[in-house]
């Protein structure tokens, strides 16, 4: 179990035959506390795979102590590739009523070149393909704005591409307004248990009580992929749920 936290899994996801579409590096649930992943192999894997974006889907500290853990880790990651974060549950629940506390964690983060995308959506161009791609807050939050990012989208994109933290986010999207969209939250489990154990006592998120806890699926009208993360919680264990370096090919 201790072995299987530190052997990280690059999965490919090809969503089209096109390579010249873009082409996105999804990490997630970093837990920089129980990061058993080396940063040098995530940057290896930056490099071998030639990203146009990286894109972080929260979860990166349990306590303000971590945080120049995780800034480290970004700065160790960095290859000049644009870097874009969303947060998750774990880094609001650190700061709690703390706002200042939040945004100088998000200031911090920004130093490193990384952006910090919360309820933001900017039009990217790969060589004549215009694409719409939408940073949105966890769910639960209390932040998340599921309606102000797509008001910044431009009409002629090819496709919208979402990230967040918690999948469940899927279920709350206006109808036909996402294409596709990256999350994380489950860890696949972390530590495998049969009938599903950790998600029906542990978890009170909808998605995973249905079977869909891992990998590409289709909810709602929208394609959505759940990434395992690279770190772990409670424990720096994992078991038959490798940590995760997702590469998407997009059309």
């Amino acid at each position: 179990m201790r072995f299987e936290a530190a052997n990280v899994k690059i999965e490919k996801v090809d969503l089209s035959k096109n390579k010249n579409g873009l082409r996105i590096i999804q990490l997630s649930d970093i837990h920089v506390n129980m990061l058993k992943v080396p940063a040098e192999k995530v940057r290896k894997a930056i490099i071998d795979e030639k990203p146009d974006y990286v894109i972080l889907t929260g979860d990166y500290i349990d306590h303000p102590m971590h945080i120049p853990d995780f800034i480290k880790f970004l700065e160790e990651i960095k290859t000049g590739v644009p870097t874009l974060l969303s947060l998750g549950n774990h880094d609001i629940r650190t700061f709690k009523n703390d706002k200042n506390g939040l945004y100088d964690f998000i200031t911090r983060i920004e130093k490193t070149g990384a952006k910090v995308w919360e309820n933001h959506s900017e039009v990217v161009q790969k060589g004549k393909i215009k694409y719409n791609l939408i940073g949105f807050s966890d769910l639960k939050s209390g932040y998340v704005d599921l309606y102000k990012p797509f008001t910044q989208c431009s009409k002629d994109a090819f496709m919208n591409i979402a990230f967040s933290h918690n999948p469940d986010i899927v279920c709350e999207f206006p109808k036909g307004k996402v294409d596709f969209l990256m999350c994380g939250h489950f860890h696949g489990g972390q530590v495998w248990t049969p009938f599903s154990l950790e998600f029906k006592m542990l978890r009170d998120d909808e998605l995973c009580k249905v079977g869909i806890q891992k990998g590409l699926h289709k909810v709602q009208g929208t394609n959505i992929y759940i990434n395992r993360g690279l770190g772990n919680v409670i424990f720096p264990l994992r078991f038959m749920s490798r940590p995760e370096i997702t590469v998407f090919q997009l059309p």
